[in-house]
């Protein structure tokens, strides 16, 4: 049986995936070498919150949390291709939608990117998605 957190995880990996022009994805917990001179993004899920919404006897509950995407493109070809897919990430999932997977609708709260960084041979930018679920 499928936790609530899978069904989650499903619907923004889901999503993530459906981006047009999304360059290979490093999902969790799954082997990846990148290529050096190729982009690439990485997806992290992080559940914060699992609480009732409600008192009194098998209440509905409350959950939220973050998936970060960070975007890597090669270093020293300047911040456009990042900052395009940074903002193709922010675009689908764009504040305050819905997204729905199967019978699971997930709410976004907010998708914003951070500052860039240097990281070996690549520049990452790190977009942070916050959503949110009543179950």
């Amino acid at each position: 049986m499928a936790s609530v957190y899978d069904d989650i995880r499903k619907v923004l990996e889901t999503t993530l995936a459906g981006i047009s022009g999304i360059p290979s994805i490093a999902w969790e917990n799954v082997t990846f070498n990148p290529t050096t001179g190729t982009s690439f993004v990485k997806a992290r899920f992080a559940p914060t919150v699992r609480e009732p919404a409600v008192r009194g006897l098998n209440p509905q509950m409350y959950y939220q949390g973050v998936f970060v995407v960070d975007v890597y493109c090669p270093e020293g070809t300047g911040p456009a291709t990042a900052d395009g897919l940074a903002d193709s990430i922010i675009d689908a999932f764009d504040a305050p939608n819905d997204l729905t997977v199967g019978g699971t609708s997930v709410t976004i709260r907010y998708a914003e990117r951070e500052l860039g960084t240097q990281e070996g041979a690549f520049y990452r930018i790190p977009v942070v998605i916050s959503w949110y679920i009543y179950n």
